[in-house]
């Protein structure tokens, strides 16, 4: 007798994403003299409203990075201009730094931040691996830590916090270090002019335009599973464990393949396995971004949610599909990654080949969840009429990749089961 689809229905089901599912991100242009965008200056949010309530700065510039890298996309958010975060000693001492496009990235370096030798080491290590620092909140020139000036490029000026008798004299002071100025917190006609005339370089604030507010939808792995890949990853184990704890968890498989697509780690290899995803990063990078992700507080059970489970067993299915037929390890590996995101445009609730911009997928693989070509399409539409019941087109996709349902029942089976347990359920 056949066994019961997971998830089995006429249509897919959509869930509405609740609030725990956006995230938000603020963005403010920085001009240059000319009025033109120069930058923009990337900004915590934890909501809709355009207020940061940073509690943690760690936690707040984790959330910058993770938003800007993977759910939103920093090209999306600052396109070939320069992105300015705030970092403290804290999260330049972590190197979740190195995550971020060197050369599309200023660090602006809170003024909270004590500056002692070891914070100068760990900015001038920064600076040797191609980051420009900025000294945010900069409102007087007594007592400015000469060797910071030495290695920051930007110095942004608070206008609110400064005497404006004593901007000319702290121009002139800031000018002999070969630093160039912002002003920020420019809320009139006149501050604009008065700091441009001074010999201000960049300008930033309310007179030009406030913080917009950019939201997207976000998959959160749950922080048992980080801190299980974290360890895994401290002992160098082999990859093939690394794997499989992400073919467990699509959440983690989605993400991956969305911040290897990104701006900080661009590659021209089309992605045709997680497998390869995970050694084109390399156990290096990979700590790093696990650890941004446990920084940003990812942590909601996405376990809870229906979907994963049939996205698991999706590529479970496909994979051994393949393998039956192909008798490829390589062609059911990209089975495997092909049924599991087949099911992205339902979890993340956008049209799939507006997603499929965020993953560097193969022709062979984009062509398959689009299009349903080739003998990867074919078994994404053996499994969607499977699940919808409709049998006699399922027979018919069937006989095209020469498999009968009494096969695709037992792999389905088999797929099920293992999926229970290595969920422990």
């Amino acid at each position: 007798m056949k066994s019961n689809p997971v998830g089995s229905g006429a249509t897919r089901p959509q869930e509405e994403p609740g609030e725990d599912t956006r995230v938000h991100i603020g963005r403010q242009p920085i001009l240059n003299r000319a009025r033109k965008i120069f930058g923009y200056e990337l900004l915590f949010r934890s909501g809709r409203a355009n207020t940061a309530n940073v509690i943690d700065n760690v936690h707040a510039t984790a959330s910058v990075m993770l938003n800007a890298l993977n759910n939103i996309g920093i090209s999306r958010l600052i396109g070939d201009k320069i992105g300015f975060i705030n970092v403290d000693d804290r999260v330049l001492d972590s190197g979740i730094v190195e995550l971020l496009p060197s050369k599309m990235t200023v660090l602006e370096l809170l003024e909270t931040v004590e500056v002692d030798e070891r914070v100068l080491a760990l900015c001038a290590q920064a600076r040797r691996n191609g980051y420009r620092f900025a000294l945010d909140d900069f409102v007087t020139y007594d007592g400015a830590p000469e060797d910071m000036l030495h290695i920051a490029s930007y110095v942004k000026v608070d206008l609110m916090g400064t005497d404006r008798k004593d901007l000319p004299e702290l121009v002139r002071k800031l000018k002999r270090h070969n630093l160039k100025l912002l002003a920020e917190k420019v809320e009139t006609q006149e501050d604009f002019e008065v700091c441009r005339d001074l010999g201000f370089d960049y300008f930033q604030g309310y007179f030009f335009e406030k913080p917009s507010i950019i939201s997207a939808r976000s998959i959160s792995p749950t922080q048992l599973v980080l801190l299980e890949l974290s360890r895994i990853l401290a002992r160098e184990e082999e990859f093939f464990v690394i794997e499989s704890l992400f073919r467990k968890n699509p959440e983690l498989h989605i993400k991956l393949l969305q911040f290897i697509n990104s701006a900080a780690f661009y590659t021209i290899n089309k992605i045709n396995s997680i497998g390869q995803a995970i050694a084109l990063l390399g156990y290096r990078k990979l700590q790093k971004w696990v650890t941004l992700l446990l920084f940003a507080g990812e942590g909601p059970d996405a376990r809870s949610a229906p979907l994963f489970e049939r996205a698991v067993i999706r590529g479970r299915i496909m994979e051994l599909l393949a393998s039956r037929i192909t008798r490829d390890t390589s062609a059911a590996d990209m089975a495997f990654i092909t049924g599991v995101l087949s099911l992205v445009d339902a979890l993340f609730q956008a049209p799939l080949e507006i997603i499929l911009t965020d993953f560097n997928l193969s022709e062979e693989i984009n062509g398959a969840l689009l299009h349903r070509d080739g003998v990867l399409g074919k078994l994404v539409s053996v499994i969607e009429t499977l699940e919808q019941e409709n049998y006699d087109e399922m027979e018919t996709h069937l006989r095209d990749v020469n498999m009968t349902s009494t096969d695709l029942y037992i792999i389905e089976n088999n797929a099920i089961i293992e999926y229970e347990s290595m969920s422990g359920m």
